[in-house]
């Protein structure tokens, strides 16, 4: 195993092991030496591994899936609790409780809290219902229509019939408490049992047999396959399956690095993406190999400023005196298919670590690195930027020559900006290229060509027709790794080959002509990648980001964007977390947008105006000011803030205190004269949008003396969109003064707002006044009657994945996923998304026009066909 494993160098020495996990491992590499200590991979090394795996997939039949509300379970379930009901009121009238009222409200409390129980258990494990339904069924008709004598005693004519009763009230004890008894084991016991157990004999018990690797393995990972005997639930039998995994190794035989593990069981899973000693952490992605349930991990950095647990808030709101802290944390969520209840699921990789204590490091350590986000950064990873510097797996098969594959986009945002066109993600890699010209390529698979069409047979150095002493075949020539193999990568030195400048590998063969050449090219063609996307002619992507002075530089002029999510409030660290990943996971965001959340100390349920109180105190306004700074220093050139609930109010707060100046960069109106549809009464109407710009700040200079252009300025940060989601503020407090404190730094709000939002109510009581997030109708004018420039989408008409509160959604409802990803990332106005939205006037009580509100076009989740 090579020696790179334990010579990987941590961004700061305060981060975790797996903060390096993304540091790929070549296990083929013949240059490589063998430790001491080393174990080759093997069933032994693997067992942990299977364990693991099968532990989640029981822990997803325990948390078990979320289900349509069924009607007619619900109508079951009355009918049986009637029943159940009018058989213990006869006994109840049997023993003439009605004139002894202390026995009868025990008895009515009593059978209350039994129905609880009940519902509550019978919603887990139903048959412990069904068991108590029908022994009293049977007591019942024992005792001909009476539970019970007025002795308390069984009202039977005989003792046998009591017996009898006595012998059902055994049973049904039994039966409980052996139904509770195996769902426990199943559910939680055996579980960890699995997990834990050191005494557990995992190749006897679930009967591990070696398998025979396949013919056609990758030549750039190792493969290991077993198999073992598995209770199938799709034909309710023991089966024996088969579980292979592709990819990189540690010294000690475990997964680690990239790598792919399938489990052929029905409710195994084909899981490809970051392993650290034999555990995926993320990012991944993963699928059940029979039911097509997908889920998928991706990485978030925060920022905590509380003192409140990471899982759980305290009712006394308070800031964390040591000041903000900055970690990562892995969520899981489910993305296709049957979504489960335990997802999102939240892991923190990296433990928050004070800024102060990040600051004072980076004084007193030369060698730490001067940006405090370096911490987090070193954690953002995307599956893509996973890829990016290690062979592809699923492209690494039939061949020797295996190049080094780096992930094709398949979708590409261009931007206009003052000074040419720009390209989030990408860089220029040629210094004369035109910044006002990009040329977009498509990349087919060779069986293709090129631009689609397929390839003809010709010499590359002799383009005249009907020579075919050699065809050229198109790859994709991918870069090798440091320290990687370099037979792997490119072709030899004496062979034809050449590389043009779109990327594309082109390799020639010769000396054999007729049905020899069909056949090595039709071999060369199979053994080729079968990658298609999109390339950018003249520049280059850059997925790398790590906060260090380099690569903040490089992440300005790459584009990279933070997502920042201000959570509302009665909301713990993780759920915001995890609120933020659903949202990622569904829409798919690019890699070049780095997700944060910022937490802050939001209180519990009955801590609301505590929680308002120091939400909006200057010392948490001072903590968000200083977290954008750090994104600043950390080369981001543009931030995104999506504020939620009561989240709304803190970034509104610290705005109208001016905690931004100076850190945001201000914009200016480049044409002030719009075009002008209507001129009735004092309101205007105006047709699109005002072209604006940022204003120029002065250049920075570099240690060589030279300006550093617009990319490569880390000293300038835009908001670039602020989205208000079910906004817990003040309307009025707004309209006079947030929207112009606000439009100062963004041009491009966004107001999503729900006129049944419960939430948003109870908080109109308590403030005696209107939330913002309640009234869509009313911004789209200022007191004065100028035009606001808030794209106002009203959700009040939508019913899909909404709770009845209807205040917290946006994460699942897929046209709200689908329109904040349109705001995000295309920068795309309510105007140009005509096809998922539509205009619409309101009017005021005088019947004068209000304005214009959106709403999404999407029928009713009643309305079916007939």
């Amino acid at each position: 195993m090579a020696s790179s494993l334990n010579s990987v160098a941590a961004i700061t020495d305060t981060a975790p092991d797996n903060a390096v996990v993304d540091i790929p491992i070549n296990t083929n590499s013949k240059d490589t030496d063998v430790r001491d200590d080393y174990i080759p991979p093997s069933i032994d090394t693997m067992i942990p591994t299977l364990r693991f795996m099968i532990h989640r997939k029981l822990r997803r039949k325990a948390h078990g899936q979320y289900r349509r509300h069924s009607t007619r379970r619900y109508i079951f379930s009355a009918v049986v609790i009637a029943l159940f009901m009018t058989l213990v009121g006869i006994g109840a009238q049997k023993l003439e409780l009605a004139t002894s009222w202390p026995e009868l409200g025990l008895i009515v409390i009593l059978l209350l809290v039994m129905i609880y129980i009940v519902v509550k258990v019978s919603i887990i494990i139903r048959w412990c219902f069904y068991w108590l339904v029908l022994a009293t069924l049977v007591l019942f008709a024992i005792n001909r229509g009476q539970l019970f004598d007025r002795n308390g005693t069984t009202n039977a004519p005989d003792d046998k019939i009591s017996l009898h009763a006595k012998i059902v009230v055994i049973v049904l004890a039994f039966l409980e408490g052996a139904t509770l008894s195996v769902v426990f084991f199943l559910r939680v016991a055996y579980p960890r049992i699995v997990l834990r157990a050191t005494w557990l004999n995992s190749r006897s018990w679930w009967r591990i047999k070696e398998t025979p690797l396949p013919m056609s393995k990758s030549v750039n990972y190792r493969t290991t396959m077993f198999s073992y005997v598995s209770w199938d639930p799709d034909e309710y039998r023991l089966s024996r399956s088969s579980v292979s995994y592709v990819g990189e190794f540690d010294d000690q035989g475990r997964p680690h690095g990239l790598g792919e593990w399938t489990d052929h069981t029905f409710t195994g899973e084909a899981l490809q993406g970051i392993w650290e000693h034999g555990v995926p952490i993320g990012p991944f992605k993963s699928q059940e190999y029979g039911t097509g349930n997908a889920f998928c991990n991706i990485r978030i950095g925060f920022c905590k400023n509380s003192i409140d647990k990471n899982d759980s808030t305290a009712f006394k709101a308070a800031r964390d005196p040591n000041g903000p802290s900055y970690g990562a944390a892995a969520v899981e969520c489910s993305v296709s298919g049957k979504f489960f209840h335990h997802l999102p699921y939240v892991r923190i990789i990296g433990d928050g670590v004070l800024r102060s204590e990040l600051e004072q490091k980076a004084k007193d350590d030369l060698e730490a690195p001067s940006i405090l986000l370096s911490y987090p950064l070193s954690f953002l990873s995307t599956f893509a930027e996973s890829l990016q510097s290690r062979p592809s797996i699923r492209g690494s098969f039939h061949g020797t020559l295996s190049p080094r594959s780096a992930p094709l986009s398949k979708s590409i945002v261009v931007r206009y900006t003052d000074r040419g066109i720009f390209i989030p993600g990408y860089i220029m890699s040629r210094r004369r290229t035109n910044v006002n010209e990009v040329m977009i390529r498509r990349i087919c698979p060779p069986h293709l060509g090129l631009e689609g069409e397929h390839l003809g047979h010709g010499n590359v150095h002799d383009p005249t027709p009907g020579n075919s002493k050699t065809t050229p075949v198109p790859t994709l020539l991918l870069p090798s790794r440091q320290g990687g193999s370099s037979s792997a990568s490119v072709a030899s030195d004496d062979s034809d080959s050449g590389v043009d400048r779109l990327g594309i590998q082109r390799i020639s063969f010769s000396g054999s002509t007729g049905s020899d050449q069909s056949r090595s090219v039709e071999k060369a063609r199979k053994r080729r990648l079968t990658q298609a996307g999109l390339v950018v002619d003249g520049w280059r992507q850059v997925l790398d980001i790590d906060g260090r002075s380099s690569s903040a530089v490089a992440a300005s002029r790459a584009g990279y964007e933070a997502l920042v999510f201000v959570h509302g409030y009665n909301c713990a660290l993780t759920y915001g977390i995890g609120r933020l990943g659903q949202l990622l996971a569904l829409g798919e965001f690019p890699p070049y947008i780095k997700p944060f959340v910022f937490s802050w100390p939001s209180s519990t349920t009955m801590g609301y105006f505590t929680a308002k109180s120091v939400g909006c105190s200057d010392n948490v306004a001072n903590d968000l000011r200083q977290f954008i700074i750090d994104l600043k220093e950390a080369g981001f050139r543009r931030v995104h803030i999506l504020a939620h609930s009561m989240g709304a109010r803190i970034v509104l707060s610290a705005l109208r205190k001016s905690y931004f100046d100076g850190v945001l960069a201000e914009r200016e109106v480049v044409d002030p004269e719009p075009s002008i549809i209507s001129n009735e009464g004092s309101k205007t109407h105006l047709q699109g949008r005002m072209s604006v710009k940022y204003r120029d700040r002065p250049q920075q200079r570099t240690k060589s003396g030279h300006s550093l252009t617009e990319e490569e300025d880390v000293g300038i940060i835009q908001l670039a969109t602020f989205t208000l989601l079910n906004p817990d503020a003040d309307l009025d407090i707004f309209l006079e003064e947030d929207y112009w404190t606000l439009s100062k730094y963004c041009p491009h709000i966004t107001l999503y707002a729900d006129a049944h939002d419960g939430a948003l109510f109870w908080s109109e009581v308590l403030g005696r006044k209107k939330s913002l997030g309640r009234h869509p109708r009313t911004l789209v004018y200022s007191p004065t009657g100028e035009v606001l420039d808030v794209d106002v989408i009203d959700t009040t008409s939508l019913d899909v994945n909404i709770h009845s509160i209807r205040h917290n959604f946006f994460n699942l409802n897929r046209m709200l996923v689908d329109d904040l990803y349109d705001v995000v990332v295309l920068g795309r106005r309510a105007t140009e998304r005509e096809a998922r939205l539509s205009s619409r006037w309101t009017f005021a009580d005088d019947g004068t026009e209000n304005g214009e509100v959106y709403t999404f076009l999407c029928a009713p989740s009643y309305v079916v066909n007939k």
